[in-house]
């Protein structure tokens, strides 16, 4: 671990970009069609109590991240092979989400090559992470203003030109409550919410321990009413049809500004965004892997940040080999995978402490 400390408010604005991240640029929730937003909504819901079980970990062991404290909780051999699962898992998810932001640039940089896009996106996440994580907590503190100024541009400008229809969104429950809850247990609750898991790598940090759980809640909250609002416009804007069917809703739906003929097409605006969510949200899963195998293996983090930055680079590239393999993998994995790192291992570290606890007294 870094022998540094960051504050409450770089916390929360690490959590409400990364919840933001690429998610808030895809059309997720896709099966839900019409009430997409509800399903994100429930994931939202869902994602609160994972938090708290995350909270009663870093309780007990304020001064470790996750990779420590499963050692201390399992014993040193297991322990140690779920820490390194763990850093395989945040490799994985950084390589996805440089892997959207290959299949995304291009919109605005036809026939540049999707290793040039990663190259060029890994160089300032590998150079943040050498630098630590003090200074990603004041870049995104920093940043936090432009993405929350610019957000509420977007929002303004739309509604100013006229493009929502609120029919768009009727009848709400057309899907039905089954296809909405299916589509939450499915995607939305692992993407973004589940994703905090990353965040056990990084709450060790905070300077004031007694606030993980509050600035966890608003930065999830926050983040998580913003995703939904911004889903519900777009499917207000678009119809679910078209959202659903787009790569970019987002982008299609700032497409659509025009106010007198003048101020149209904020197409730059959102690509600032999704440059700036991306780095971000990679960063933050980067720096977890980092951390993890720093603390596993007893070194130095640096030593392991190009060998790092190399494997989620070559991940990202030849996981998938088009856009649809990629959306697809996306499915299987939200589904199967994430609720093992995100849900499972963790709900299974908070009973071993707890019966052990227990044991310990009663050996008293």
């Amino acid at each position: 671990m870094e022998n540094v400390k960051i504050s409450s408010y770089q916390v929360f604005t690490l959590i409400y970009i990364f919840v933001l991240g690429t998610t808030i640029i895809f059309p997720i929730g896709a099966d839900a069609k019409q009430a997409a937003w509800i399903s994100i909504l429930l994931g939202l819901l869902g994602g609160l109590p994972l938090l708290i079980m995350y909270y009663y970990l870093n309780k007990q062991y304020p001064n470790l991240v996750l990779t420590e404290y499963c050692i201390k909780i399992l014993g040193k051999h297991i322990g140690t092979i779920v820490g390194i699962i763990y850093i395989l898992f945040f490799l994985y998810g950084a390589a996805r989400d440089v892997r959207d932001a290959m299949e995304l640039v291009p919109l605005f940089l036809d026939g540049t090559p999707v290793w040039a896009i990663g190259t060029v996106l890994m160089l300032p996440v590998l150079f943040g992470i050498f630098l630590g994580i003090e200074v990603i907590g004041r870049t995104g503190e920093i940043l936090f203003l432009y993405i929350l100024l610019t957000g509420i541009i977007m929002v303004i400008f739309v509604f100013f030109s006229d493009v929502v229809k609120l029919e768009n969104i009727r009848p709400v429950l057309e899907p039905g409550w089954g296809t909405i809850i299916r589509t939450t247990r499915n995607e939305t609750w692992m993407a973004p919410f589940g994703e905090i898991i990353c965040f056990t790598m990084i709450f060790a940090y905070l300077n004031k321990s007694k606030s993980q759980l509050k600035v966890g809640l608003a930065g999830v909250i926050c983040g998580g009413v913003v995703l939904v609002f911004t889903q519900f416009l777009t499917i207000a804007v678009l119809g679910e049809e078209i959202r659903n069917s787009s790569i970019a809703p987002l982008l299609a739906m700032v497409q659509k500004v025009n106010i007198g003929h003048f101020i149209q097409r904020l197409d730059s605006l959102f690509m600032i965004w999704l440059i700036v969510n991306a780095y971000f949200k990679i960063t933050i899963f980067m720096y977890a892997a980092v951390i993890g195998g720093a603390t596993i293996f007893k070194v130095s983090k640096n030593r392991l940040i190009i060998l790092f930055g190399l494997i989620t680079l070559f991940t990202s590239i030849f996981f998938a080999g088009s856009y649809k393999a990629h959306m697809n993998q996306s499915d299987i994995v939200l589904k199967n995978v994430y609720p093992i790192f995100s849900l499972y291992i963790p709900f299974l570290l908070c009973i071993v402490y707890f019966v052990r606890q227990r044991l310990n007294k009663m050996g008293k």
